[in-house]
């Protein structure tokens, strides 16, 4: 039992020390390094005789979505339809589905005397 839980616990060690995602920005000129409980981020500093390096610690998901890749991606959204208050609101330019009919809500067939 002894051996079992000492394998476990360096596993989960190497899992959150052994980074999972490298990322490199070209244009930026930065490379980011990602482990379970450790970020390091090395770019450009503020002359180019030294480069600047920042270390953050806490858990680190790697389930969670990448905040720059929710970033490029919220363009992506439709926009909402825009609205002249003085225009009139009819069903097209309402932003709104049209009512469904007697014959598309299925009620064409409905009788009632029977």
């Amino acid at each position: 039992m002894k051996k079992l839980l000492k394998a476990l616990g360096l596993t989960a060690l190497a899992a959150a020390v052994i980074p999972y995602r490298v990322r490199t920005d070209e244009e930026a000129k930065t490379v980011s390094v990602d482990a379970l409980l450790w970020q390091l981020s090395r770019g450009p500093g503020e002359d180019e005789a030294h480069d600047q390096l920042d270390i953050s610690l806490g858990f680190k998901s790697p389930f969670q979505a990448n905040r720059e890749e929710r970033a490029l991606f919220a363009d992506d959204e439709p926009e909402a339809a825009v609205v002249d208050p003085a225009e009139p609101q009819t069903e097209a330019n309402s932003g709104q589905e049209p009512e469904a009919g007697p014959e598309e809500a299925g009620e064409a067939d409905f009788d009632p005397e029977l």
